[in-house]
């Protein structure tokens, strides 16, 4: 197997905001503003659950689930990476997405986050996850979609 998961440490979080993609820099600066390790540092710290994807030996990607701030029924689930995965593990990374996603759905009324509508590949993956864009908001001058999914 060439992709690995595992628990968050502050070396993984470095590495990570260290070679943060261009994207998910751009959508951290609209939405919030602030340094990639303070946010991946917050993320974690926010979560019920958070893991770190490897691959080529380093690690590549962190995601995991938060209570939203105002009604802990509804979960937002969240991924900052260094980037597309190779294709030699972006089946791999899918998968185990989908097994996360799947877990968490049953711990909510509902799954959201809201993603930068320049953010194309972000937007690929929830969709690949199940998840469907609901509406656009405006976050700080900048659209952004909502994409949800729900417990079947």
């Amino acid at each position: 197997m060439i992709l690995t998961i595992h628990a968050p440490t502050p070396e993984a979080l470095k590495q990570i905001a260290e070679r943060m993609c261009a994207e998910d820099r751009a959508e951290i600066e609209a939405s919030r503003g602030g340094d990639p390790l303070d946010v991946l540092t917050e993320s974690v710290g926010a979560s019920r659950e958070s893991y770190v994807a490897w691959w080529d030996g380093k690690p590549q990607a962190m995601f995991g689930v938060a209570d939203f701030t105002y009604d802990t029924d509804h979960g937002v689930p969240w991924m900052l990476s260094t980037g597309a995965p190779p294709a030699r593990v972006a089946r791999q990374f899918i998968a185990a997405s989908r097994k996360y996603v799947a877990a968490w759905l049953p711990m909510y009324v509902r799954l959201f986050n809201m993603v930068d509508l320049r953010h194309l590949r972000a937007q690929r993956w929830l969709l690949s996850l199940g998840f469907h864009a609901a509406r656009v908001h405006d976050i700080h001058g900048y659209p952004f979609i909502e994409f949800e999914a729900s417990p079947n």
